[in-house]
């Protein structure tokens, strides 16, 4: 039994903040340290000093070697981060010693290159632990093991993983810590600190931005970022509690916004509403059955038993559905190949990936057509013009259940909790699920169900964060204006989260009993409702909106071909008023918390 003084102690909070060149995601961290503070925490940061490597780099973002002095400019932005908080701070160099070091690097360097994945330090799976950084550092699964290059990053990657998990043990045998905050628990050494704080009894908050809304945040209880497991027992609890009307209209939202492209947490990859007939397009006849299969951009998550569904990959259950489609000329099937694959501003292609549909795309059957990243097709065209969906994770398979089509998924999401969405638990079953999607006829519970994922997931568990604002997808600011705010009662969030570091008690409440008591009367006449109109997930607000940039670009496309710099001078005036009437129409809205 503790004593008194043990009992009346500040609780001990830890913020393992390593990679603080991402302004963006320290500013959160910060303020949820800010708020246990107000709330008699004692918070203190753990810093890294030095690694031979880790994931403010990767070859997929820069294309180049990782820079030498990337470990210097970090240090310089951990102290700016924290020293104007006054939070007591520490480096990860202070728990190693020079023959704990040597130790971990003389054991990374004897090993071959074929057990990376499997290997262990101190029984810390750590090839596994940095699978994903791997994937995302190269966007290729599995990595090259014939490449010199990528031999020398994965045995740093393990060399960096073990002087954490080192650094970070000896901490907590030195340091009382009740809770700690890590962000997002996926990518090498935060997934080191998130596990071993956990196997220790501490208390671990992950955190990332919000997966699909802006000035959200994603912060998961003891798992990363990307684990199913913590919605899954927000489903268990909340799963069969219907959904107020309020609450219905915010979930509709989500997807109306998704639609239009409007509100995006990240780089929009599907292009947005409108555009030509699919089936005219590809010349497929009204009359037969459309299956879209939207396939995932898979990186992030292979390699991680959690996110393990039946198929060892995506390209085998590919295989499998062409297969079965080839043998029913009646269905076509549109594979919609994820854009992600191809690359954007913020990462180079998934190549291998992409080049497994390259090849296979000569030879497809004449019911089966491929969509790729650089086709002019619109997934939300496809989504309404199909008959049903199949995906492999995808979020679009939520948004297809959400307007009411019937789906198949073949791995791991969010949506697999919904008893009425189809879910392929064994390869050999396929065939067998196939059929009965195609025989589906009643669809209400499966877009009940849906409309519940929807607003659990999207509008409560990924919780609206309103004192960081987001600038743009790399820069956030905190908006806290007086500590007040950071006072119990004032962000339901905030709350949340402080309960969960401070107070030891659940990231989420469970349902009251009028909650439980609750019949599904307004979800059926909501759904009522959406049935009953000709274009139920429209907003002309948005259209509006989207008029308004097609507009915007087209005179700024004058202005600056008008002579002596006179365009842009305009421009520059103009600029903050013309984007600041824009942000106002795209969310024209009070954004949901349960």
């Amino acid at each position: 039994m503790k004593n008194i003084s043990e009992r009346a102690r500040p609780k001990r909070v830890l913020v393992f903040s390593p990679y603080a060149l991402w302004t963006f995601h320290s500013v959160y961290e910060g303020t949820i340290a800010k708020a246990c503070r107000a709330r008699g925490a004692d918070v203190r940061y753990l810093l890294c000093d030095g690694l031979p490597e880790c994931d403010q780099h990767w070859f997929s973002k820069a294309g180049g070697p990782r820079p030498d002095d990337i470990c210097q400019r970090c240090q310089a932005a951990s102290r700016g981060n924290v020293g104007p908080t006054g939070f007591a701070s520490e480096w990860l160099s202070q728990y190693v010693s020079r023959k704990e070091r040597e130790d971990v690097t003389t054991w990374a360097a004897g090993l071959e290159p074929e057990a990376f994945r499997s290997v262990s330090f101190r029984d810390w799976p750590l090839g596994e632990w940095v699978i994903s950084s791997m994937n995302s550092y190269f966007r290729q699964f599995p990595p090259d093991l014939a490449s010199e290059a990528v031999v020398k990053v994965f045995r740093n990657f393990l060399v960096s993983a073990g002087t954490v998990g080192i650094a970070l043990s000896n901490y907590l045998d030195r340091n009382e810590v009740d809770s700690a905050i890590v962000f997002n628990g996926r990518q090498s050494i935060t997934r080191v600190a998130m596990e071993i704080c956990v196997a220790r009894g501490v208390r671990v908050l992950t955190h990332e931005r919000g997966e699909y809304q802006r000035e959200h945040v994603n912060v998961r209880a003891n798992a990363h970022c990307m684990s199913p497991l913590p919605f899954a027992l927000f489903w268990r609890e909340w799963g069969k509690v219907p959904l107020t009307r309020e609450a219905l209209a915010a979930a509709r939202m989500w997807l109306v916004e998704r639609r239009y492209g409007a509100n995006p947490a990240w780089i929009q990859f599907s292009k947005t509403v409108g555009g030509d007939s699919v089936r005219s397009r590809l010349d497929i006849p009204k009359t037969n059955r459309l299956i879209a299969l939207f396939t995932s951009s898979t990186d992030e998550v292979a390699g991680d038993p959690l996110m393990q569904g039946p198929y060892a990959s995506q390209e085998d259950w590919v295989r499998d559905v062409i297969e079965w489609v080839s043998k029913n000329p009646s269905i076509h099937l549109v594979i919609k190949v994820h854009p992600n694959l191809a690359g954007n501003t913020y990462i180079g292609a998934a190549t291998n990936e992409l080049n497994f549909y390259q090849r296979i795309r000569p030879d497809l059957p004449k019911n089966v057509h491929m969509v790729m990243p650089e086709d002019n097709v619109s997934a939300y065209t496809l989504t309404d013009e199909a008959d049903f969906g199949l995906t492999f994770g995808s979020i679009v398979g939520l948004e297809m259940a959400l307007i009411g089509k019937p789906v198949l998924l073949a791995s791991r999401a969010i949506y697999e909790h919904a008893s009425a969405i189809l879910t392929v638990r064994s390869r050999q079953e396929l065939p067998m699920l196939l059929k009965s999607l195609m025989e589906t006829r009643e669809t209400r519970e499966i877009q009940r169900q849906a409309f519940r994922i929807a607003y659990y997931a999207m509008c409560v568990c990924d919780m609206p964060f309103p004192l960081v604002k987001v600038e743009s997808l790399y820069h956030a600011r905190e908006t806290l204006q007086s500590l007040e705010e950071l006072e119990p009662g004032n962000d339901p969030s905030l709350d949340r989260i402080c309960r969960f570091l401070v107070e030891d008690g659940p990231l989420f409440e469970q349902p009251s009993a009028a909650d439980r008591a609750r019949t599904t009367a307004e979800e059926d006449v909501f759904l009522d409702e959406l049935a009953s109109l000709p274009h139920s997930f429209r907003e002309e607000r948005l259209e509006r909106w989207i008029r308004l940039r097609s507009m915007g670009r087209a005179v700024k496309g004058v202005l600056i071909r008008l002579p002596f710099g006179l365009g842009e001078r305009v421009l520059r005036v103009s600029r903050p008023g013309w984007h600041s009437m824009l942000k106002s129409v795209e969310v024209g809205k009070v954004t949901a918390n349960k």
